[in-house]
């Protein structure tokens, strides 16, 4: 099993992941699921995942989403309550319940979703009945329904009667005109849950009554009337049964679901799991990305490659190709400053990890990913000022522990593999570095501008040699890897292009000297005759799939004209078919008194009618139309001429020669002769 720090997840950005998955979320509990994302413990697990990501996507293109909306945030107190620590509220309830809805929800739609998704629903546990439990108890905006309870119910309908009488109390005393006479306002008002009256002070002791509240002005006073108190005093106390027996519900539910305290947990976190899938299966089905492959041991390898970051921004974005596998597990990539050399390592790090958290990758179809228990990085050139460690130091200190980790189940990236300190220095230890790689037998893509480190590819079985396309004639960076060749750093031509004096860049040139630039030349020519081909293949790849579009095109009207041609002779064969019928018909009725005459005429009637009859059986049509009756099944569809109608087969009978056929809604049963092989032409 991996462990966690295996993993460099940080110097990978692997947050550029979380952050395309959270744009795709439906809910707010997928955010933990994507912020707990990581290489997933076994390959079958992931292999689960990216199978369910694909089958996911597939409904997604014709419309079909997970029913996971409506869903809101649980877990700041779900948590507290398992523990005992947090009083559930009705509010809770609510909330609880949507969740545990969309969760439910969600496990029926994928259990009608095929093997992938089931085998992801499975993990789900069933909440229907707790669900319904809860519907009866609590509504969407967290009130406690009358159905929670009977006598919750009761208690409900006596406080509507209690409402009601202090309602005829108030109007009572509103009827009488001395009193309206006091009133600042004829409507009555609520103060700390009582009935009263607006009263103008001056009239304060002419309405008999407690005295609730006053004006800010002192105008005004809210006084009870005494005719009303006894009224209101039911309505107090039915008020305060209800509150009382809302806390019994309440309490009882809590009880409840602390006891299936796991199992609601599980629910949640299910539902959080969904909504990470779909969010993944959207970089599928709308992102156009790809599910990859994972082997147990096979080849590393990525087909038209995407960095997400670059991916986000809509930049412009050359395409990586890469392969890793036995013999060769180490790759050098060489090539100018500024040509792309760190996204080929960040992006390689990043697929390998997203492929192991079963997530699509932004690739072409065909990539694999071996099951890797390690996946590590040296990128950067951040100091370690907290251990107070120099550049080189803490460049060295990452290098070991990559080296650490290596194995055939590893993979290790190092940019700029022996900078940071003496050239000749750097390049020993890098040459080092790479030998120890080599005998490890990890896959490990390696940067570097040093020429020692170059050559070791050509001389060490297992490695081989990669650039970043260079284009010498504009001196631009083409960000292009080509591997089997090495490439130069050309930072005297970058100097000069970036603003960097000519007269500096020039005199760089002199004191560079005369040094043997017959590799560099070959490696340029090479380059150059790559990029030629490229462009050739490019434009030849281009023809080849139009012709094949031609092809195609041709192939599909060729089939279509001799369907046609089929599709009449059998017409021209059922019409000839037909009439010939009709002429045996009509012999045969005309034959109908002479089948009884006596003697010798009866005798020679009947032997016509068994030439008549015969006239059929040895056709084509007749052996076809034979061949394809007894080939029939129940549930198929036939047509009958006779009836010209195309109806379901229930049974067929093939020692007697007829087919038991729903003609609407009665059974018929039809002789192979009045069958037709053929569908009625639209």
């Amino acid at each position: 099993m991996p462990r966690a720090e295996a993993f460099d997840l940080d110097a990978l950005e692997f947050h550029a992941v979380r952050a395309l998955l959270l744009e795709r979320l439906e809910t707010p509990l997928g955010r933990t699921a994507v912020a707990a994302l990581a290489p997933r413990a076994a390959r079958e697990v992931a292999g689960a995942r990216v199978r369910a990501v694909d089958a996911l996507a597939a409904r997604l293109r014709v419309g079909q989403s997970l029913p996971i909306s409506g869903a809101v945030e649980v877990r700041s107190w779900l948590p507290g309550f398992c523990d005992g620590e947090h009083q559930l509220q009705a509010r809770d309830l609510a909330d609880l319940k949507r969740g545990l809805r969309a969760a439910e929800r969600a496990r029926r739609w994928l259990l009608v979703g095929g093997d992938a998704l089931l085998g992801f629903a499975r993990s789900a546990p069933d909440h229907e009945d707790l669900v319904e439990e809860l519907e009866r108890a609590v509504d969407d905006r967290g009130e406690v329904l009358d159905s929670a309870s009977k006598k919750l119910a009761q208690v409900r309908r006596e406080i509507e009667q209690a409402r009601s009488g202090v309602d005829a109390a108030v109007q009572q005393v509103l009827g009488e005109a001395d009193l309206r006479r006091c009133l600042q306002s004829p409507e009555p008002a609520w103060r700390h849950g009582r009935p009263v009256l607006q009263v103008k002070q001056e009239h304060r002791h002419k309405v008999p009554g407690v005295l609730h509240d006053r004006s800010a002005s002192g105008s005004t006073v809210f006084i009870e009337p005494d005719r009303v108190v006894e009224a209101a005093n039911k309505l107090s106390d039915a008020l305060a049964a209800e509150n009382r027996e809302l806390n019994v519900v309440l309490a009882g539910l809590a009880r409840g679901l602390r006891r299936v305290a796991v199992e609601v947990t599980a629910a949640i976190e299910f539902l959080a799991a969904c909504d990470l899938l779909q969010a993944a299966a959207r970089l599928v089905a709308v992102d156009g990305f790809t599910t990859p492959r994972l082997t147990e041991s096979g080849p590393f390898r990525l087909r038209r490659a995407r960095h997400p970051l670059l991916v986000r921004s809509r930049a412009a974005i050359v395409p990586l190709d890469l392969g890793l596998a036995d013999p060769n597990r180490v790759l050098v990539v060489t090539g100018p400053n500024t040509g792309g050399k760190t996204v080929v390592l960040k992006t390689v790090g990043l697929l390998a990890l997203m492929a192991l958290c079963g997530l699509p990758l932004p690739a072409d179809d065909g990539c694999e990913v071996p099951w890797l228990e390690a996946v590590q990085a040296d990128i950067g050139d951040e100091q370690g000022i907290s251990q107070n460690l120099s550049t080189f130091s803490s460049h060295v200190g990452r290098l070991g522990r990559c080296l650490s980790h290596a194995s055939p189940r590893a993979l290790v990236l190092l940019d700029e593999l022996g900078a940071g300190t003496d050239p000749e220095e750097g390049g020993v230890l890098g040459y080092a570095v790479l030998e120890q790689l080599l005998s490890k037998s990890a896959l490990a893509v390696v940067s570097t501008h040093l020429g020692r480190l170059k050559e070791f590819a050509y001389t060490h079985k297992g490695a081989e040699n990669g650039s970043m396309a260079f284009d010498g004639r504009t001196l631009e960076p083409l960000y292009r890897l080509d591997v089997g060749v090495p490439g130069s750093s050309h930072a005297l031509d970058i100097a000069g292009r970036v603003g960097m004096p000519t007269s500096v860049v020039e005199r760089a040139r002199e004191l560079l000297g005369v040094r043997d630039t017959s590799l560099q030349e070959v490696i340029q020519r090479v380059q150059d005759v790559r990029r030629d081909a490229e462009a050739d293949r490019l434009q030849a790849a281009e023809r080849t799939k139009q012709v094949q579009q031609k092809a195609g095109k041709l192939d599909e009207e060729l089939s279509a004209v001799q369907r046609k041609q089929e599709w009449l002779q059998e017409e021209s064969d059922a019409v000839v078919a037909n009439e010939l019928r009709s002429v045996q018909q009509a012999l045969l009725e005309g034959m109908v008194p002479l089948l009884s005459a006596p003697g010798a005429h009866g005798e020679r009637a009947r032997a016509v009618q068994r030439i008549i009859l015969a006239m059929q059986k040895p056709t084509a049509m007749h052996r076809r139309r034979m061949a394809f009756c007894h080939q029939l099944k129940k549930g198929d569809r036939v047509f009958l001429p006779k009836w010209g109608r195309t109806c379901l087969v229930h049974k067929i009978d093939r020692v007697r020669e007829s087919v038991s056929v729903d003609y609407g809604n009665v059974k018929m049963d039809v002789p192979f002769e009045d069958v037709s092989w053929l569908q009625p032409l639209e």
